[in-house]
């Protein structure tokens, strides 16, 4: 059973791969040809529901990023005692960032997330844009981010004996693919790196005695797709898919399950200096990494919640 995980494994690890060397192959072919202007509004903002896209922040310009997860849609049954309405009065999630564009190519950013104390660096960088001669089909940039696990050292998540700082660090890296195909829609997919310097143990039985092993990869990978359908000048119809390659060493238990996919749809609207996010998603967790790899909830009113994203752009 062991050997057969480890092939579909492999199968998918190899499936990412190609993706990533098609890309870096197409990307070379396209720069030897004559470029015509960049194809704009391609996405409304570098943030998207769950997940970055090809979009850059200006050149010497600013923008503030409010990412916000309410309750899940079930906390909100009417009853003799409303307590939630429908997630809206239950325990929050929110991110705060900024973001600098320090070329129309290169851009930087910080911010930090309520749940877990995560607190990330990240940066964004523009490989090749998609031109309007169609000589270049797509957009391709490259986005990456460190997270810092900032709780306390003696809360439960840290307290044992061979404790080191750096295991407080995780990775995020993706390679973004978006094209504008007409002035009504636009479609992204990515491929997706994570790496956990600290993952989930457990103390199994092994003969007559028991052992601790590892229950996830440190090295996860995955995709996301998403796309943005323009229903007037200024709103969209937006949704995005994102899926974990990466399945556990063990079997999966109640404590430990497998991570599901994440599914977000809902409207935007936009500005030349804001965009406004509205809509239901089953991703809670907000940083990337944490929704690649621990998202357990299910597509449906007990792990739907409402959340909404705002971007403001300071030139």
């Amino acid at each position: 059973m062991t050997t057969i995980k480890n092939r579909l494994y492999n199968m998918q690890l190899n499936s990412v791969l190609a993706l990533v060397s098609f890309v870096l192959i197409t990307t070379s072919f396209s720069f030897g040809q004559d470029a015509n202007k960049a194809v704009t509004g391609v996405f409304n903002s570098g943030v998207f529901l769950e997940n970055q896209t090809t979009v850059m922040v200006p050149k010497k310009t600013f923008e503030f990023v409010i990412n916000h997860r309410f309750g899940k849609l079930s906390d909100g049954k009417y009853s003799d005692d409303i307590s939630s309405m429908y997630g809206l009065y239950s325990p929050s999630n929110i991110r705060l960032g900024f973001n600098y564009g320090i070329t129309d190519k290169f851009q930087i950013g910080f911010g930090a997330t309520k749940n877990n104390l995560q607190e990330d660096l990240n940066y964004k960088y523009s490989i090749v844009e998609q031109t309007t001669n169609n000589k270049i089909p797509v957009s391709v940039v490259f986005f990456g981010a460190t997270y810092l696990d900032a709780r306390l050292k003696s809360s439960s998540v840290f307290s044992y004996p061979n404790y080191k700082y750096v295991h407080r660090l995780s990775y995020f890296n993706e390679i973004l693919i978006s094209r504008k195909f007409n002035d009504m829609f636009s479609l992204q997919a990515a491929a997706t790196y994570t790496h956990l310097n600290l993952v989930d143990q457990a103390t199994v039985p092994f003969g007559n005695t028991q052992v601790v092993e590892r229950l996830r990869r440190s090295d996860q990978f995955g995709m996301s797709a998403l796309a943005k359908i323009n229903l007037t000048q200024t709103i969209a119809f937006i949704c995005e898919y994102d899926n974990n390659f990466s399945k556990l060493y063990m079997q999966p238990t109640a404590t430990y399950p497998e991570a599901r996919p994440n599914f977000s749809f809902g409207f935007e609207n936009a500005t030349a200096a804001h965009s406004f996010q509205v809509f239901v998603t089953t991703a809670s967790n907000i940083t990337y990494q944490t929704n690649m790899v621990y998202n357990t909830n299910p597509f449906s009113t007990k792990g739907l919640g409402i959340g909404f994203n705002i971007t403001r752009v300071f030139y």
